[in-house]
C-alpha cells in the first residue's frame, strides 16, 4: 500500500510540476521583447515550410531526435543520479512544446481555430509519451536507491523487465507518432 502513495505522490508531483511549466509557457511571450518574439516566430514559420515543402527530409532528423530523447530519458532511469537531469529534461521539452504551441497561436491568430489543433497532435502525443517515461524514469530509480542504499527487498529482475517492456512499448508508439508528424500533418497543412 505504501508503494502505491508513494507513487500517487510521485505523479501528484509530477502533474502540478506540468501545469506549472505549461503555465510558464502561456506567460512566457509577454515578457519577452519584441526582438526575440520575432525571431521564434520565424523559425516557427520556417519549421512548418519545411514540413509542408520536404516532409521526407525531415524524417531522420525527426525520428532520430525522438528516439533519442526518449532513450536519453529511459537510460537515465537505470542511473542513479538520472532523477534530477530526466525532471529537467522532461520540463525543457514540455517548455519547447508549450512555446511553440503558443507562438502558433500568436502568429496565426484568425485560422489557429483549425491549424492549432492539428498540427498540434504530435507535441501532445510526445508530451503525453515523455511524462509516462518520465514518471517510470524516476520511479524505478526511486526503486534503485531504495533497493541499493535502504536494503528493501524488490524483485529487481522482474521490475526491469517491465521497465524494459515500457520502453519499447513507447519507442513504438514515439515511431508512429513520429510518422504521423512527417506524413501526415504536413498533408493536412498544405491546406492551410
Amino acid at each position: 500500500m505504501k508503494q502505491i502513495i508513494k507513487r500517487r505522490k510521485l505523479l501528484t508531483i509530477l502533474i502540478l510540476i506540468t501545469i506549472i511549466v505549461i503555465l510558464i509557457g502561456i506567460f512566457l511571450p509577454a515578457l519577452l521583447n519584441n526582438d526575440i518574439k520575432q525571431e521564434i516566430s520565424n523559425n516557427i514559420i520556417n519549421l512548418i515550410d519545411s514540413l509542408k515543402n520536404n516532409p521526407k527530409g525531415n524524417i531522420y532528423k525527426t525520428l532520430i531526435n525522438n528516439i533519442l530523447s526518449m532513450t536519453l530519458i529511459w537510460a537515465l532511469g537505470i542511473s542513479i543520479i538520472g532523477i534530477p537531469i530526466v525532471i529537467i529534461y522532461y520540463l525543457t521539452k514540455l517548455l519547447t512544446y508549450t512555446l511553440e504551441i503558443i507562438f502558433l497561436i500568436i502568429n496565426h491568430k484568425l485560422i489557429s481555430i483549425l491549424f492549432i489543433p492539428i498540427y498540434s497532435i504530435p507535441y501532445i502525443i510526445n508530451i503525453m509519451i515523455y511524462f509516462i517515461l518520465t514518471y517510470y524514469s524516476i520511479a524505478f530509480s526511486l526503486i534503485l536507491i531504495k533497493h541499493l542504499f535502504m536494503k528493501k527487498s524488490y524483485n529487481i529482475k522482474e521490475i526491469t523487465k517491465k521497465y524494459i517492456k515500457l520502453y519499447f512499448i513507447l519507442l513504438i508508439g514515439i515511431i508512429m507518432n513520429s510518422l504521423i508528424e512527417i506524413y501526415v500533418i504536413p498533408n493536412i497543412l498544405k491546406f492551410f
